[in-house]
């Protein structure tokens, strides 16, 4: 899969989230998502998982990636929700959309010859798998 590939199918899955992100309210933004996430929650989730793809996306672009430890998923959504619980809506927001021009930089700035299975499926997790995965129960909590 191309780079211009990844992009459209990036951007075709973003809408979606975009829309839904910018239609929350105070209200909207507290409701359950998960047993232990708010829909804001949901919302920072996958801007962190995004900010996570542009750094391994720089790793692999400097030649200092070192893999992927799969075990730790569950121990890095914790870290994630911790850190951005706190967060204002707004700020949650504006991460997410920080979040996605910095990945979508790093997918740019990638070297084709770099762009392997490993670059290519941090962008697809933590891009349009990723919003496709989190949207149905995001819009069935904010209903």
């Amino acid at each position: 899969m191309t780079k211009d590939q990844l992009f459209r199918l990036e951007e075709a899955a973003w809408e979606p989230l975009h829309d839904l992100a910018h239609r929350l309210g105070a209200e909207t933004a507290e409701r359950p998502y998960t047993e232990l996430w708010t829909v804001k929650d949901g919302v920072a989730h996958i801007a962190c998982w995004q900010a996570e793809a542009a750094q391994m996306l720089i790793r692999i672009r400097e030649g200092t990636y070192g893999g992927w430890d799969d075990g730790r998923e569950e121990e890095i959504n914790a870290t994630f929700h911790a850190s951005t619980r706190h967060l204002s809506l707004d700020d949650v927001i504006a991460q997410l959309h920080a979040s996605r021009v910095r990945m979508l930089e790093e997918l740019d700035l990638l070297p084709e010859a770099l762009l392997d299975d490993e670059a290519r499926s941090w962008f697809v997790e933590s891009g349009h798998e990723h919003y496709e995965e989190h949207l149905d129960g995001l819009r069935e909590a904010v209903g």
